[in-house]
């Protein structure tokens, strides 16, 4: 497997040629999305080592054979696929995870880096400039009116969303004792995946799922194949969290702080207080960033800039999430950080 773009190389590279394989990630990253969008590593996964030329003419490829190639050969330079001297491309773990059936699936995630992501990504620059996000300047709107028109890309950024948050998913399964609980929501829970596999471990439970409207029939869709039982404990809810979120037990907010500013945050968290029952808490899921002085956590950070430039959202350190809690009537009760993509932690929260 070749190093590439590998920093760690047994020799001592100058700053310049570090600083620029830093740069060239951009082009790594779009590569990627590129590939995976023709469903290449699902395709070598299924046929094994193959040339571009059969990828396009056996296998229906949407591509130049040759422009193919140098495609291949620029992911398998990086490790995402073996090469042959012949000219034939292989899977590998790298790319067996941008399968869509890969049980740590990361496919969609990447698809949508390259899409509208990254239309939205060029207006970095500006972001920094004028403190803005760019959903608008690039897009003509923001992003989830963009998607409301784009039927194909709601279906996309839900999936995404999916794959994204598994091993957080599994990090509430594993560290979020539910047991007693009579009912959850959860905030901007998408197509229900979170709800669904609570519900499976806990057969008293109900859930309720809060999301955008539109998003709706996708999620009723998406448990048409679950079992009747589970079906009648879980009910989907179009609407608006920042004007009022279902009454439950427990709260689940999966990636959904780090999306807003501290206004719409305590707004969100002042309803889940004033809904909450019986003896309730809350679950958020998003990264915790270290202190000023502390360069730790490069996912988080980079994440941080993603929402610079999609909304008026970021990450928080821990006084910050401190704050937040305090400031709508909660406490922090526990920290756990999660092994997930971007290093996460589940904050859970209860009342004063």
């Amino acid at each position: 497997m070749s190093k590439g773009l590998n920093l760690e190389q047994g020799t001592n590279p100058p700053p310049q040629a570090i600083v620029m394989q830093l740069v060239m990630g951009a082009w790594v990253s779009q590569t990627i999305s590129a590939v995976t969008r023709l469903d290449i590593p699902d395709l070598l996964h299924e046929n094994g080592m193959t040339s571009a030329f059969d990828l396009v003419k056996k296998h229906g490829v949407d591509a130049k054979p040759e422009f193919l190639e140098r495609a291949l050969r620029a992911c398998a330079s990086v490790g995402l696929f073996t090469e042959s001297p012949e000219g034939r491309f292989g899977p590998t773990p790298l790319s067996d995870v941008l399968t869509r059936n890969s049980p740590v699936s990361v496919k969609k995630m990447t698809e949508v880096f390259g899409g509208s992501w990254w239309k939205i990504w060029s207006g970095l620059l500006d972001a920094i400039k004028e403190g803005k996000p760019q959903s608008q300047a690039q897009l003509g709107m923001e992003y989830w009116d963009y998607c409301k028109l784009n039927p194909k890309e709601m279906e996309d950024f839900a999936e995404a969303m999916r794959s994204n948050s598994i091993n957080s998913l599994n990090g509430i399964l594993e560290y979020c004792n539910l047991s007693g609980v009579s009912s959850v929501a959860d905030i901007g829970g998408g197509i229900g995946h979170t709800s669904i596999s609570l519900l499976k471990k806990y057969p008293d439970l109900k859930a309720f799922v809060l999301d955008l409207p539109d998003l709706v029939p996708i999620a009723k869709k998406n448990i048409s194949t679950e079992s009747p039982d589970l079906v009648s404990r879980l009910k989907f809810v179009g609407g608006n969290m920042f004007e009022s979120v279902p009454r439950a037990q427990v709260y689940i907010m999966k990636h959904i702080i780090h999306d807003w500013d501290d206004a719409n945050c305590r707004r969100l968290l002042s309803n889940c207080y004033n809904s909450m029952e019986h003896n309730g808490s809350i679950i958020c899921v998003d990264a915790v960033l270290s202190p000023l002085g502390d360069t730790a956590g490069i996912a988080g950070k980079f994440l941080d800039i993603d929402m610079m430039v999609f909304n008026t959202g970021k990450e928080r350190t821990l006084k910050e999430w401190e704050d937040l809690y305090h400031n709508t009537g909660f406490r922090i009760k526990d920290i756990i950080p999660l092994d997930d993509n971007f290093g996460t932690s589940i904050i859970e929260g209860i009342k004063k």
